[in-house]
This record gives structure tokens, C-alpha cells and sequence, in this order.
């Protein structure tokens, strides 16, 4: 059978493939569950300049991390605005990232594990211990270009956001937290970045500015929960065996021994973070009941 009547039999499918949309990337490593983000959904590149979102409240999943006292820091079917994670970066020989059993669920983690049973250099300790990310669902506010965007995902280290958007909904006198992120009645937050690298990058200037509406149906219609669209529990030996690898292309260094004191383990790269997180009141979306989301701390 000759080639032009092999192709008249599966031309339709030829066709189909002519309508997907191109590939935009190449593969790279992620905690993201790529085919459950809903299609349309994007990443907020957080770039040069200065920068307004209003962050969106979402209705949590059934796999939220877990508060010291093994409870959900925010109930299935409840709303939150961030999904606050620690996270292990650059594991393995594709530099994989891993979502912490330990700091988010309490259970078993062997990167954990070596850094307690080890007396690790500070530049080792601070590579491989779990970094904190702050990630939310927002609608960049910037510009009508960037609004036409609608909802994407922003994840980002919890020194550049979360810990500063926690310093200003904090109302004075023990007066609560400005609910920010109540579609209604919320405030969009505005920054700048500075700087592009990783030693000389720095998010300033946050602060609550007035909506010029409320949120629209159509944007909060789109939102998801955040911990549905994350490889939140990966096997204990699968970290392990990656973990390894990373050991085995290790190059030692002369650095002094670093002790893994509870008080060391705030200290960033950057400078101290809080032990714990308290965050805004949030609403249901489509009811005016605040709902207050747990305080969440880092486990022991």
C-alpha cells in the first residue's frame, strides 16, 4: 500500500494533531500535577517592577497539611487563600523537588532523618532542609493586559509574601487580620520586585491598596483546590533512593559543622522567618461567613 493511502485512512488524525496547541515548554522538575490544573490555568511570573493581585479564596481539598495536633490546617470543603508548604528542592540527579512528609504531615522523612542524625556545613544543611513556599491562586490587577490573564497560580518562597503579607493584615491592640482576600469586601496587595538573581532579588514595599471592584463570578468561578494540583505525598522510598543520588555527586566542603537546633532551622538565607503562621479571615465565597483557618506551626 503505498504511502498516500495509508495517510487517506488516518488523515483525520493528522488534522487533530495540526489543532493542539503547541508545546510551550520542555519537561523540568515540579511538585505540580500538570494534567489536573485546569486547562487555561497559567503561572504568575512575578517579574522586574512593581505588581497588584488580588489573591483568591479556594476551597480546600482533602489533602491540606496537617497542624501539630494531626489536623487539617484547613478542612476539606473549607476556604483558604494559601497553601502553605515546605518543600525539598533540587533532590536527585534531576534536581526533583519533593513535598516534606515530615513538616507538612508528621510522618517519616529521610532527608529529615540525615539532617538530624548528621552534623551537616551550614551551606549543605541550608541546600538540602525543606524550604517554606507560599502558594496562591491570583488574579493579576497590574494592568488590563495582565487582568485579560485571569486566574494563575503563584508560588513563591514564604520570606518574599506570606511572611510579609502576614506583618500587614496584622490589625493592632490584638484587633485580628484585615480579611484581604474576601472577594467583596478584600484589599488587592501591591510590591515591587528588585533584582532578578538568586543573591540579589528582593520583594519590597507590600501594602493593601482598595479595590476598584469587587471580584467577578467569572474569576472565582475558575478557582480549585490548590492541594488537588500538587503531588503532596510521594513514597518514602522514592525519596530516599533520590536522596541518595544527590549524596553520592555531593562534593564535600570545609565549611564549619552546623548544629540542627530548632533555633537554627528558621534561620533563611535571607534573614530570620516566624515559627508560625497566622493568617486573614476568610469568607465563603458565596456566603458572608467568615471562616478562621488555624494557626499552623512548624512541628518539632
Amino acid at each position: 500500500m503505498s504511502f498516500r493511502s495509508r495517510m487517506a485512512k488516518k488523515k483525520n488524525g493528522l488534522k487533530a494533531r495540526h489543532n493542539q496547541a503547541p508545546k510551550t515548554s520542555g519537561r523540568y522538575p515540579t511538585v505540580f500535577l500538570k494534567a489536573k490544573i485546569p486547562t487555561g490555568i497559567d503561572f504568575f511570573r512575578c517579574s522586574e517592577g512593581q505588581h497588584i493581585v488580588d489573591i483568591l479564596p479556594w476551597e480546600a481539598g482533602p489533602d491540606m497539611p496537617l497542624d501539630e495536633q494531626n489536623v487539617p490546617v484547613t478542612e476539606e470543603g473549607d476556604f483558604d487563600y494559601v497553601l502553605d508548604l515546605f518543600v525539598h528542592q533540587n533532590v536527585g540527579s534531576v534536581n526533583q523537588p519533593y513535598v516534606c512528609p515530615y513538616e507538612n504531615f508528621g510522618l517519616p522523612c529521610p532527608i529529615c532523618e540525615y539532617v538530624k542524625a548528621n552534623r551537616l556545613p551550614k551551606k549543605e544543611w541550608s541546600k538540602i532542609r525543606a524550604k517554606r513556599r507560599s502558594i496562591y491562586l491570583v488574579w493579576d490587577r497590574t494592568n488590563p493586559e495582565e487582568e485579560k490573564k485571569g486566574v494563575q497560580i503563584f508560588d513563591a518562597a514564604h520570606f518574599f509574601m506570606e511572611e510579609k503579607i502576614d506583618e500587614i493584615a496584622r490589625l493592632p491592640r490584638g484587633g485580628g487580620y484585615i480579611p484581604f482576600s474576601d472577594p467583596d469586601e478584600g484589599k488587592s496587595i501591591c510590591w515591587s520586585r528588585k533584582g532578578t538573581g538568586q543573591e540579589n532579588t528582593a520583594y519590597l514595599g507590600h501594602r493593601f491598596i482598595d479595590r476598584e471592584s469587587a471580584i467577578p463570578d467569572r474569576i472565582l468561578d475558575k478557582t480549585f483546590a490548590l492541594d488537588q494540583v500538587i503531588t503532596m505525598h510521594t513514597d518514602y522510598d522514592e525519596i530516599k533512593n533520590a536522596f541518595n543520588s544527590t549524596l553520592k555527586n555531593e562534593t564535600p566542603t570545609e565549611d564549619e559543622p552546623f548544629e540542627d537546633s530548632e533555633e537554627e532551622q528558621e534561620v533563611p538565607e535571607e534573614k530570620s522567618k516566624p515559627k508560625t503562621t497566622k493568617s486573614a479571615t476568610k469568607p465563603a465565597v458565596k456566603k458572608k461567613v467568615v471562616v478562621k483557618r488555624k494557626i499552623r506551626t512548624r512541628k518539632k
